[in-house]
């Protein structure tokens, strides 16, 4: 009988379930055997004389008849599980083969049933359950919707498209200000001018140009033609002529009418620039009161925000109930055993022998002991580093932090575990063994802050696949968290899982902010946490150049002044000597190393060459630790 859904635990409650009283009762009554003589006699006596029986008490009454087979029939049956498999084997002794395979059918088919029976009653618990469920959360989401709208109409909360309504008003009224300001200004500009040609004699020929008025022009022209008269006149009649004096009264006329005008002009512009002052008083009265509207509406919206998240959250559950009630609705109409039988019992050909267990027993005792033996062996050929005291003795270095592995699902669901995808699993899981560990190293790193001036951190491991980018993105997440602001830059030449796990849409990246001093930070979903990515369509040969020139050295000195942690997603050592080259330039680097993979010779080796290269390692990580007992006793 197989299930795949069983664990150990389950495998053997299905033994015990097997063994029960009721079923062992369903057996009974299905073959009739509370009638056959070979499940009512004294056991005993069933061994001394096989095939012998008694039909036992005739005034017994059904129930202690029943209770009598069932116990009886309990010393003919087996059942145990096979190995660590899912497969449990049903066996039966009789003194006739045949009923002995029945039995044992019977046995399976009476678990089948009992399966099935459970399934449909636990479905519809399930089903009442769910409905009772569904009906009150209906309530609370009705009440958390009906809350929203209540608080945005008594809030006046009013959107047009993605912004309050408010909001769009404060925007148009701010566009008609900035026209008003600039018509008073053109007015006082006009005004001005009027009265400082106003100034000037009536006549002079700059009055028509300097106001561009056609009526001064032309009373202008007039009054030069008076003049022009006047001379004439006076030169051919005298001056006393009738001719001159009517000349000399039309050029007085034109210039009276001259100032005329140029009170007229002064006036109306007067006019306009007190009409333009009065307006842009009124607009900025009106945007003061709108924006305090607006500070106020933006509170509002915070709260509004919050209640319908609320909302949105008590919408889903809803509906993932709904959803959960049509599956176990379906359940209960049409129960499905995960249990089924491997191969029905046959008749037995000849004797069960007693040599089968021997043979069992003696196999596993030799397996065990192989067992043993192979795992001594293997301890003793580990040359890994697997403790905080191996990182100790291979790096005279102090061990920060024991780093449990992140344990994702095999695609498929079938075997073990992988490593889950690069992702902020501080964020995601925040009391997680790993988040509680990096929690302790980022503790560690304050404390050497606290000693020596800590900006600029590097994250490097001796080789690929060992966690380092995980380990730069969580430590990056807890900075942030911690309110500081934080750069991860990924200046892995090699691979830039940062880059591809945040940001696969990046077109510039940190080799261009250093050829062209480009933008090419991002921010993340996390707040105080912004990126710098790493583009390239092919791996950079002179990556060691990159990273240990002037330009690289400028721009980790202005980071530092932006940001309160700058932390470096470096290359591993053995893919790349990025880190020699750059590690001088950098304020400390951690080393991570991966829990019974990174060699200690290797590791020693890795902390021997930074040291070389002038870096200064101020502790060292043990990474994807997979003994739990070790991630324990740390914490």
């Amino acid at each position: 009988m197989l299930d795949l859904t069983l664990d150990n635990a389950q495998v053997e409650s299905q033994v015990e379930v097997l063994r029960s009283e009721r079923l062992a009762a369903w057996v009974v009554k299905d073959l009739k055997l509370a009638t056959d003589p070979e499940f009512q006699a004294d056991p005993s006596r069933m061994n001394a004389h096989p095939g012998a029986g008694s039909s036992g008490d005739a005034d017994r009454d059904e129930a202690q008849r029943l209770r009598t087979t069932v116990a009886n029939l309990a010393k003919h049956v087996g059942v145990r599980r096979i190995g660590q498999s899912y497969v449990i084997e049903i066996s039966a002794w009789s003194t006739r083969a045949d009923l002995a395979a029945q039995i044992a059918n019977a046995y399976a088919s009476a678990y089948l049933r009992d399966q099935f029976d459970a399934k449909s009653q636990g479905a519809r618990q399930g089903v009442d359950w769910l409905k009772l469920r569904i009906t009150e959360l209906r309530g609370t989401l009705n009440n958390a919707a009906r809350a929203v709208e209540d608080f945005k109409s008594k809030n006046g909360l009013v959107t047009a498209g993605t912004n309050l309504l408010v909001e769009q008003q404060l925007s148009e009224m701010n566009t008609e200000l900035v026209s008003a300001r600039a018509q008073t200004t053109q007015s006082a500009a006009r005004l001005a001018r009027v009265r400082a040609v106003g100034g000037a004699a009536a006549g002079s020929a700059s009055v028509g140009e300097a106001l561009n008025n056609q009526v001064i022009t032309n009373l202008r022209e007039r009054q030069q033609n008076a003049i022009a008269k006047e001379a004439e006149f006076r030169d051919r009649y005298g001056p006393t002529h009738e001719s001159v004096v009517k000349a000399q009264a039309d050029a007085a006329q034109a210039e009276t009418e001259i100032a005329t005008e140029m009170q007229r002009i002064a006036q109306t512009y007067l006019s306009d620039y007190e009409i333009a002052v009065e307006r842009e008083r009124a607009l900025e009265g009106e945007v003061g009161k709108l924006v305090a509207v607006v500070d106020k509406r933006r509170q509002s919206k915070v709260v509004l925000s919050e209640m319908e998240a609320q909302a949105e959250s008590y919408r889903k559950m809803y509906q993932n109930l709904l959803e959960k009630l049509t599956e176990t609705s379906q359940k209960e109409t049409l129960p499905i055993s995960n249990a089924r039988i491997v191969a029905p019992a046959n008749a037995p050909l000849g004797k069960s022998s007693p040599k089968t267990g021997l043979i069992l027993a003696l196999g596993a005792a030799f397996g065990l002991l192989g067992g043993t033996v192979y795992a001594t062996v293997r301890v003793g050929l580990d040359r890994t580093v697997r403790t905080a005291e191996d990182v100790s003795h291979a790096t005279r270095l102090d061990c920060l932090g024991l780093m449990p592995f992140i344990a994702g699902k095999r695609s498929g669901g079938k075997g073990g575990k992988v490593a889950r995808p690069i992702g902020f699993e501080v964020l995601e899981a925040p009391f997680s063994a790993f988040s509680r560990a990096l929690r302790r190293t980022k503790i560690a790193i304050d404390a050497s802050r606290e000693s020596r001036t800590m900006t600029t951190i590097g994250i490097v491991s001796t080789a690929s696949g060992e966690g380092k980018t995980s380990i730069a993105l969580n430590l990056g997440a807890l900075y942030a968290q911690a309110h500081l602001r934080t750069l991860l830059v990924d200046a892995d030449f090699r691979k830039a899982d940062l880059t591809r796990a945040n940001a696969p849409m990046a077109t510039a990246g940190l080799v261009e902010v250093l050829e062209s001093d480009a933008d090419a930070i991002q921010s993340t979903r996390l707040p105080n946490l912004d990126l710098l990515p790493l583009v390239f369509t092919m791996p950079i040969a002179q990556s060691s150049d990159i990273l240990s020139s002037r330009q690289a050295s400028v721009l980790l000195a202005a980071l530092s002044t932006s940001y309160d942690i700058v932390i470096l997603d470096l290359a591993a050592m053995q893919d790349s000597a990025d880190v020699r080259a750059v590690g001088r330039l950098l304020d400390g680097l951690l080393l991570v190393a991966a829990w019974g993979e990174t060699e200690a010779a290797v590791l020693s080796e890795a902390t021997h060459a930074l040291d070389a290269s002038g870096a200064h390692v101020f502790g060292v990580v043990l990474n994807k630790i997979r003994d739990t007992a070790s991630v324990s006793q740390s914490i």
